[in-house]
């Protein structure tokens, strides 16, 4: 035997002895490290199912992070789901248990949430987890030409000005629905702050706002069809966040979409992470997830999926290959919640569709001649009205009531056609509109009117659209067989639900009118009501109530007001 390989017994003892505590060593490493694992899955009895809801374009990262916990040993069992926050706002504003955590893609969601009925216990500030910077896109083509001007992009592009036409002589401004994307209503908001001491500027946003139907789409997918689709020249000029111009380049689903920061800065939206349950074990399941989301590997991959963290700071994937670029935009602070929640009211009843009753005045006074015409104030109230109805939106419901006293047994009122779909009503109500002015009759009875009208319209409420009622009288309430004014107001107050309201907006014309009451009954349902001292104007007044249907603008609907 060869003496190099010879081993002593004792050192051959020695030897096993230390390979005997070496591999205890390494057993019970490994022991603890599974006793640990056992432990940790111990403590976690039946594995909760934590429902998360997220607005759809964080929904992904959402995905991967609650995959790692799982694969870390994280106790819940986590679903997430994706659906638009205005949505989800609705069923939590009714109270439906729809989720355990809520991450919406901006905080105003919450407030709507809550002002529709929502558990104001639950809806609490959640704790942001990201951020994008609310921005405009363009084409490349639209970005040369922009460039060519040299200086930095402005949010003023989005108004049509001689300015923005020699710059973009067919641009085409459009965003995402105010009433259901956060980025929308941020647009909205950041062009409000910027013109604010420009008073000539202010004018044509007013304008832009309230014609704002003409300038949104219900999705991003269709503001991308119009970055790549353009023709012609065109100068699609889009707005949304800096995500979604990130995500579209990403996808590489068409044209390349080119960020443009402006100069005065951007609101962000916030992505608030928000739980809902009260369940003891769902909530620290929730704050488990919460912490994993926030630790530095949850960061890295909000980052990598084109969000910035809470501070602003861009990962690596944003950048100009992808149409973005890593340094943020000065931050513009979003209003305070009540103006951002009343912009937000103002966009759900402006780009809703709706279901418009008409009740009109038929009485006796109705048959004079109107100054300076052949045509009686019954004649040209029909005709306005006519033209009203051929100015409605599509999918608008319409319908007539008319007013005067007993035209129905006792009562003031008579329904001529219901409420429902303008193609289907369009004909028949403008057909009875035309035959009114060889029924003119009786007195004026306003109150009972307006009430059993109010009334009708909540009864039949459609969701997704806004019941309004629009009065045209050309006299007071002469009735003293009916309600007072004080029962009405009372009862308009008691009734009106500002979840799902009922407009009554009233036109007055001429000196037999009395305005303050007129103001009054329309004050409580948060409508308008307006007096005309020429048929000139009451007809003008008529077709901006009908095609505008909400004001937007308080100071200036004041400012109409008789």
């Amino acid at each position: 035997m060869n003496s190099m390989n010879a081993v002593s017994p004792m050192v051959r003892a020695r030897r096993q002895a230390i390979t005997a505590v070496a591999l205890g060593a390494v057993l019970l490493v490994t022991l603890a490290g599974g006793a640990y694992a056992l432990i940790t899955r111990g403590d976690c009895g039946e594995r909760p199912r934590l429902r998360v809801t997220a607005s759809p374009e964080i929904g992904p990262a959402l995905v991967r992070m609650a995959e790692q916990y799982t694969r870390d040993g994280g106790c819940a069992a986590i679903s997430v789901a994706t659906r638009n926050s205005a949505d989800v706002a609705d069923q939590l504003g009714a109270r439906k248990n729809v989720t355990d955590v809520w991450v919406p893609e901006a905080s105003v969601w919450l407030d709507l949430a809550r002002v529709q009925g929502g558990d104001r216990a639950a809806l609490l500030p959640g704790t942001s987890i990201a951020h994008s910077p609310v921005i405009m896109a363009v084409n490349q083509e639209t970005a040369k030409k922009l460039a060519s001007h040299r200086g930095e992009p402005s949010w003023t592009l989005l108004i049509p000005t001689s300015g923005t036409k020699k710059k973009l002589p067919k641009a085409s401004t459009t965003l995402p629905a105010p009433s259901r994307f956060g980025s929308g209503l941020a647009a909205l908001s950041v062009l409000n702050a910027v013109v604010a001491d420009r008073p000539d500027m202010l004018k044509i946003v007013r304008g832009i706002t309230v014609n704002l139907k003409r300038s949104v789409v219900s999705s991003e997918e269709a503001l991308f069809d119009l970055v790549g689709q353009a023709r012609g020249g065109e100068d699609p000029l889009v707005v949304l966040s800096e995500q979604a111009v990130w995500r579209y380049n990403t996808s590489g689903a068409g044209q390349q979409a080119v960020g443009l920061y402006p100069k005065e800065g951007a609101i962000s939206l916030d992505y608030p992470y928000v739980p809902l349950t009260r369940d003891p074990v769902l909530r620290q399941a929730a704050e488990d997830f919460r912490q994993a989301v926030l630790s530095p590997a949850g960061r890295t991959v909000l980052q990598s999926a084109g969000f910035r963290d809470t501070a602003g700071k861009a990962g690596s994937s944003l950048d100009a290959r992808h149409g973005v670029r890593p340094a943020p935009p000065r931050e513009i602070p979003a209003p305070d919640t009540e103006t951002m929640l009343r912009v937000l009211l103002s966009m759900k009843l402006l780009l809703a569709d709706t279901r418009t009753l008409l009740l009109l005045d038929i009485s006796d006074s109705m048959a004079k001649k109107v100054p300076g015409q052949q045509a009686t104030r019954m004649r040209a109230t029909a005709d306005f009205a006519e033209a009203g109805i051929r100015a409605l939106p599509k999918g608008s419901d319409i319908g007539l009531w008319v007013f005067s006293t007993k035209l129905d047994g006792d009562k003031d009122y008579k329904e001529i056609v219901p409420v429902g779909p303008l193609k289907e009503q369009a004909p028949e109500v403008i057909e009875e509109l035309r035959k009114l002015p060889g029924h003119t009759r009786g007195d004026g009875g306003l109150y009972d009117s307006v009430l059993a009208a109010f009334r009708s319209m909540a009864k039949n409420q459609v969701k997704g659209m806004l019941s309004s009622v629009i009065v045209f009288t050309d006299g007071r309430n002469k009735d003293p067989r009916g309600i007072s004014l004080n029962e009405l107001l009372a009862t308009l107050r008691r009734e009106f639900t500002p979840a799902q309201p009922v407009t009554v907006t009233l036109i007055g014309y001429g000196e037999g009118v009395d305005a303050k009451e007129l103001r009054q009954i329309a004050g409580v349902t948060n409508g308008a009501a307006m007096v005309a001292q020429t048929f000139d104007q009451a007809r003008q007044i008529f077709l901006q109530v009908v095609s505008n249907r909400v004001c937007v603008d308080r100071e200036r609907c004041a400012s109409q007001e008789g």
